[in-house]
């Protein structure tokens, strides 16, 4: 099953767009990185940009705030279950606290609400990464009771 294409992206704030990562901005991806208590959360961005190159399915994201890269994020269809996961959704450290991650996850799910084979979104979350469990909860997310590798597995219905 293959995504379809990405909008080119829609502000969801004056300040923070979502775009779909073009292959010439691969190196400001790569520059983003969470704080070091944090790396064990998420993967590493050139993980996830390799993830995405060996799958056609994996959409990578440019998270910008006033033009400037600020975070990443990835989405997918999953091969086991059909549905739509984020894959990855990090803010690099230096630009985190600021509303950037709220202001990203409502535009991915807006942008993964018109996909007419999209009836809800699902995503993975270390327990112990309380902020990011928090930030998902309040947007909607629900607990499924499902743990997969270590990770609480929650479901935003549309």
């Amino acid at each position: 099953m293959t995504t379809p294409p990405l909008p080119s992206g829609t502000p969801t704030s004056a300040r923070v767009t979502v775009t779909r990562i073009r292959p010439d901005e691969h190196a400001l991806a790569l520059a983003l990185s969470p704080h070091p208590h944090q790396q064990s959360f998420v993967a590493s961005n050139a993980e996830s940009l390799e993830d995405a190159a060996d799958d056609p399915d994996c959409v990578p994201l440019l998270i910008r705030a006033d033009g400037q890269p600020v975070g990443f994020a990835m989405y997918t269809v999953d091969e086991d279950d059909g549905n739509y996961w984020i894959y990855r959704l990090m803010i690099d450290a230096r630009h985190q606290g600021q509303g950037h991650a709220r202001a990203a996850l409502r535009q991915i799910l807006s942008m993964l609400s018109g996909l007419p084979d999209c009836p809800c979104v699902i995503l993975g979350v270390k327990p112990e990464n309380e902020a990011a469990r928090r930030l998902y909860e309040q947007a909607g997310f629900r607990p499924t009771g499902e743990l997969i590798g270590g990770e609480q597995v929650l479901k935003y219905e549309f």
